[in-house]
């Protein structure tokens, strides 16, 4: 099983968090290729940075967005959806700036996602993700107490978690 790791805002494929989950999958039999996306302001619509996954992750069936890369993942995965999807500390509504496609792209999935949110995250709350998410069976939220949006000293558990759901996940069907 393969799978990409796109990194947050203007984040590179060395981002922490990112070497640490590779690490992290690999121990669980997934094989895990973390991608730099092109930086520069992104549109609405983010075609641009999905195009760059769309090639950046061929061949992988398993997509795991942080921050910015999540709302990528997340795009790609209406489209196309892969056997899992993880979106960590997804930035669903930042202070001032309504992202109604982001909130559309959530309703709309239809594989087996799961949401690491931490509990203070100032860019997404975790109450209006479960709003947003009311009513999808695919989308399992779970909330990291004590956690701001980048994780911080709970980033060791978020990882330790998204390699147990996927292995679990990916067991299982």
């Amino acid at each position: 099983m393969k799978a990409v790791l796109v990194p947050g805002f203007n984040g590179t494929a060395t981002q922490p968090l990112l070497v640490r989950l590779k690490s992290a999958l690999a121990d669980v039999g997934i094989e895990a290729r973390p991608v730099t996306l092109a930086g520069g302001r992104p549109k609405p619509d983010l075609a641009i940075e999905i195009a760059q996954l769309k090639k950046l992750g061929k061949g992988c069936e398993v997509l795991v967005g942080r921050s910015f890369g999540g709302r990528v993942c997340a795009r790609l995965a209406v489209e196309k959806p892969p056997k899992a999807l993880v979106l960590l500390g997804y930035p669903i509504r930042p202070p001032g700036k309504p992202r109604p496609l982001d909130e559309e792209a959530l309703r709309a999935l239809k594989c087996p996602t799961l949401i690491l949110q931490g509990e203070d995250d100032g860019l997404g709350s975790p109450q209006l993700l479960a709003e947003v998410l009311a009513g999808n069976p695919f989308v399992t939220l779970e909330v990291i107490a004590g956690a701001g949006h980048s994780f911080g000293k709970h980033e060791k558990a978020a990882v330790a978690r998204v390699a147990q759901w996927l292995s679990q996940r990916l067991a299982h069907g």
